[in-house]
């Protein structure tokens, strides 16, 4: 259990430590991570964005319908998820990360840990936007969902800082 921790706490290392980072990460290991986060994403959502929204907002209404219609996609993402969480086990702390760590504890902490880490990005003042935004990806699979959000962070992200100053997606090449 030991070694499951220990590479969870190199996702709560602060940003600065991560950023240093030059690697970035490929659309498909975003959309991956992201896909493979949505059903404790959008639970995150609903329970950050609470105080901010009506009760009867679409999100706080739908956060564990979604989250549950997600998790199938989760699922599947989670290999590419697993394999791109391990490049940042190997950046991080310079060494492979240990195959027994291949596991389901691992991936049982690794979700909600990176759900959090996207939802905390989420500013009260935008729930509205967030909700409404929820309620218009609704019908979408979830692998459709994060591929849209890795998408949209490569986009917004200007700066080059990376989500949350840690996950830096690599622009793609023109076609």
């Amino acid at each position: 259990m030991r070694r499951p921790a220990l590479a969870l706490a190199a996702f709560a290392l602060p940003a600065a430590t991560i950023a240093q980072a030059p690697r970035c990460v490929t659309q498909d290991q975003a959309a991956a991570l992201v896909t493979f986060a949505l059903p404790s994403l959008v639970q995150g959502l609903a329970q950050r964005c609470a105080p901010a929204l009506p009760r009867n907002a679409y999100l706080l209404a739908n956060a564990q319908a979604l989250a549950d219609r997600y998790r199938p996609d989760a699922d599947a993402a989670w290999p590419l998820a697993r394999r791109t969480i391990a490049g940042f086990f190997g950046q991080l702390l310079g060494q492979p990360m240990p195959a027994e760590m291949d596991s389901d504890v691992l991936r049982m902490l690794a979700e909600p840990l990176v759900g959090k880490l996207l939802t905390r990005q989420v500013s009260l003042a935008d729930c509205a936007i967030v909700d409404a935004a929820v309620a218009q990806v609704a019908p979408l699979p979830g692998r459709n969902v994060g591929r849209l959000a890795a998408m949209a962070a490569t986009i917004a992200d200007r700066k080059d800082k990376g989500i949350a100053g840690v996950l830096h997606i690599c622009r793609p090449e023109p076609r």
